[in-house]
């Protein structure tokens, strides 16, 4: 008897939890409740967080990026195209297949980039800590052009 009732209760548990699929919710995060977490292959003091979606996985995603200040990555590609939004400090972005701080150009905070599919390009960080808002369809990938 005990297992039935456990059965039944198990049974109404996930008909309540599946139930009503089609409910839609606002979807919201304070600066305050952003998580951030470092990915195993960011090895700079670089943090992600993934705001919907999950990234590392693929289907729809937004996340963010925290470089810090005085950091930079090194030239690589995408297979997708990479859309930026700066939401704090100024991104500086060039276009290349090696690093050369001199094609870096300023972004600062609200501007929008599109990187295309393929195209090499570097980032640095270097008037302070900077944020930006990355988004995709699919899994993000990273492939580096320069060691």
């Amino acid at each position: 008897m005990k297992r039935l009732l456990l059965a039944v209760l198990v049974f109404a548990t996930i008909t309540l939890t599946l139930g009503d699929t089609t409910k839609k919710e606002i979807i919201a995060f304070t600066p305050q409740q952003v998580r951030w977490f470092t990915p195993l292959y960011y090895t700079d003091g670089r943090e992600r967080a993934q705001l919907l979606g999950d990234s590392s996985q693929g289907g729809a995603w937004i996340d963010r990026a925290k470089i810090p200040a005085g950091k930079r990555v090194l030239a690589h590609t995408h297979p997708q195209d990479e859309p930026v939004t700066v939401i704090e400090g100024t991104w500086y972005l060039g276009e290349g297949t090696k690093f050369n701080s001199t094609k870096l150009k300023a972004y600062p905070a609200g501007s929008f980039i599109l990187i295309p599919a393929g195209v090499p390009h570097f980032v640095a960080a270097t008037e302070g800590d900077v944020i930006i808002q990355l988004s995709g369809n699919g899994k993000f990938q990273t492939d580096y052009v320069e060691q």
